[in-house]
């Protein structure tokens, strides 16, 4: 046969004292542990608050700087035209193909194509 125990006080002291002694303690413990998690909390939410700040100082640096070398040099802060492809970092231009006139093809550039009845249709500069 098996013996079972009560994990429950059932309201009788065994010990001269240690139910309240014991409920004092987790009590303590218990309101610990809120400051802690309330002061944890709380470090987590400024240290969040201060990463957004500094992303937008950061932001707001770069564009101050991009600011002013557009107003030094003269050139808007950003040209709707500007192609932003591989070639422009490899230091090729993309506007001086369709003007340089070694590139050009011996027919002469393209400076209009329309659609026919026939198909297309491309008049050239000759």
């Amino acid at each position: 046969m098996t013996n079972t125990y009560s994990l429950h006080n059932n309201g009788h002291n065994n010990g001269g004292g240690r139910g309240l002694v014991q409920s004092i303690l987790r009590a303590i413990f218990l309101i610990a542990a809120t400051i802690g998690g309330f002061f944890i909390f709380a470090a987590s939410a400024a240290f969040a608050l201060f990463l957004v700040i500094g992303l937008i100082l950061l932001g707001l640096v770069a564009f101050g700087i991009l600011w002013v070398r557009a107003k030094i040099l003269g050139k808007p802060l950003y040209s709707s035209h500007k192609m932003w492809t591989f070639q422009t970092f490899n230091g090729t231009n993309t506007k001086s193909k369709t003007t340089d006139k070694a590139d050009m093809k011996p027919d002469g550039p393209v400076l209009d194509a329309h659609k026919t009845p026939d198909g297309w249709s491309v008049d050239n500069d000759t």
